[in-house]
């Protein structure tokens, strides 16, 4: 075990990656910089910028699998949620989950809306704290949680699900949003495939984005290097991340077996509930009914670090290098630090959306992106 005590404290420091302060944007006096360290200063302050795990579970497996764990367990942080049902222009239909009690009462109110992991969801406890959190003073901003097709507890309607790269649905909700609270600032959120599909559209929209800001946690950034990683035959890939990965999509296909095989594309069944991992599932069911050649093509045609270049709004970044599930060999260092409107935020620990600090091991994600959330609305 890892005593945590005994290192320097220099040793937890938050590792930030972005352009030189010349080439930032600019806003009331302030480059980009300037504004998260006087706002954010646990992520970007020298002085108190620091991640120190809770000695209790100091390694990035420990912590992950403590997050797990609580998921379903609504002490510490109970959220209550209202239930809407979207349905997309092609007859498919999601979950959407709004915070309560709603505090977009004026039509100036800014709305987060946040993109879950792999068929995660707002019952998550990565979600749920920082609902928590924001939803608590100074903050108080209202939270909605667009989940994927065919999860939590919204049936499909069209055989097509989701994949790594699918930005179409993000688009026609925030579409949606824009159009029907037009004086909103909106500001997304993505966890872990969720970070991907959040980082990916907002490259894809460019200039036209109609975020103010964007946040992604935990991001694979390549999926194909990140799903080959996952797929070898390793004990953790076998028994933990990789074989609950995989059978979360079973279970979302088996959920959705009658609609998804009624539709036009020939798919054998017994294949896809025998899939060992991530792209034997992709190559007998997402490739298929979304039209790719194999997995491969889905893969990197889906990974986000493709468009960071493009990304035209102010976006955070937070990555842990003990992630065991979103490896350090994927972070894109230079394409962030060359990208005037991106800032990275690297710790040396923290799992996959974990971050528990303390002896009463809290979480420590829920503040910084409360903070960012709060800077980047008030950078005018």
């Amino acid at each position: 075990m890892l005593y945590t005590a005994l290192l320097p404290k220099w040793w937890f420091r938050v590792q930030l990656t972005h352009a030189p302060s010349e080439k930032q944007p600019r806003r009331g006096g302030r480059t980009l910089g300037e504004q998260f360290k006087a706002m954010c200063p646990t992520l970007a302050d020298p002085a108190k910028a620091y991640y120190t795990p809770s000695w209790v579970m100091p390694g990035g497996d420990m912590q992950t699998i403590y997050l797990y764990t609580q998921h379903f367990k609504p002490a510490g942080c109970p959220i209550s949620y209202e239930r809407e049902v979207f349905e997309f222009s092609d007859g498919g239909k999601a979950a959407i989950d709004w915070a309560q009690p709603r505090r977009d009462t004026v039509p100036e109110s800014p709305l987060i809306i946040l993109v879950p992991g792999i068929a995660g969801g707002s019952h998550d406890y990565y979600a749920r704290s920082f609902i928590h959190c924001i939803s608590q003073q100074p903050y108080e901003y209202q939270v909605v949680v667009l989940h994927s097709r065919g999860c939590n507890g919204v049936d499909l309607h069209t055989p097509k699900a989701f994949h790594a790269g699918m930005t179409e649905d993000l688009r026609e909700f925030v579409k949606h949003l824009a159009e029907s609270r037009p004086k909103s600032p909106l500001i997304g959120i993505g966890f872990s495939l969720g970070a991907n599909i959040l980082t990916k559209y907002v490259g894809e929209e460019g200039a036209s984005c109609r975020f103010v800001a964007a946040a992604s946690v935990c991001n694979p950034f390549d999926i194909d290097t990140t799903v080959r990683a996952m797929c070898r035959p390793t004990i953790k890939n076998r028994f933990l991340y990789a074989a609950a990965l995989t059978r979360s999509l079973i279970t979302m296909f088996t959920s959705n077996q009658k609609v998804i095989l009624a539709g036009e594309v020939v798919l054998d069944a017994k294949r896809i509930v025998s899939a060992r991992n991530i792209n034997e599932f992709n190559e007998e069911y997402t490739i298929k009914v979304f039209g790719y050649q194999s997995a491969k093509e889905l893969n990197v045609g889906g990974s986000c670090v493709h468009y960071l270049k493009d990304i035209k709004v102010p976006m955070l970044f937070i990555n842990a290098l003990d992630d065991p599930m979103c490896y350090k060999r994927t972070i894109p260092f230079d394409d962030i630090a060359n990208n005037p409107n991106l800032v990275l935020a690297c710790t040396r620990y923290g799992g996959h959306l974990a971050y528990f600090e303390g002896t009463s091991v809290t979480p420590w994600l829920p503040e910084q992106l409360s903070q960012f959330v709060q800077a980047m609305l008030k950078w005018k």
